[in-house]
């Protein structure tokens, strides 16, 4: 397969970022810390300092800081490598036991094998190598024979 350009901008690596962090967060942890915070003030409300509304509250603060944390880390360093790009791009070669990434600022050759699922979105498609690890490919620069290698290398994984 001949070599693809992807074009990357600061904001489809934001909606990216937002997108993994929703997939590690999600409607469940939203629901859980809005009904642990509502116990929390009405515990508060009801005049209540005991050790356990306190532990609940420092648990609250930890919940809040760690999910801020994991957006922010990963949120830098993707606008950060993107910022420190000449030109936009990389250069994506797919091959059967692997595929290579290039830019201005080096380049990656990574099995397959590595690869542990694929998240498709409308805009982009998130290749994840484990749960705090991925890569962004801009699905408008990816033609239907790339992805639907892309499909079958991590389907073939998966057996």
């Amino acid at each position: 397969m001949k070599p693809i350009t992807l074009h990357f901008t600061e904001g489809l690596l934001r909606r990216a970022v937002r997108a993994f962090w929703w997939q590690g967060t999600g409607w469940s942890y939203v629901v859980s810390v809005a009904l642990c915070c509502a116990w929390f003030a009405f515990r508060l409300w009801n005049g209540d300092r005991s050790w356990v509304v306190g532990m609940l509250g420092a648990l609250l603060a930890f919940v809040a800081v760690i999910s801020a944390a994991v957006f922010v880390v990963h949120s830098r360093a993707s606008l950060g490598r993107f910022r420190r790009m000449r030109v936009p791009e990389a250069t994506l070669e797919l091959g059967e036991e692997r595929f290579r990434l290039t830019s201005d600022l080096g380049a990656s050759e990574i099995a397959w094998d590595a690869v542990t699922g694929v998240r498709r979105y409308p805009e982009f498609w998130l290749l994840y190598f484990s749960r705090s690890q991925f890569v962004t490919f801009p699905t408008a620069d990816l033609p239907d024979d790339a992805r639907a290698l892309i499909l079958a290398k991590v389907k073939e994984l998966k057996r």
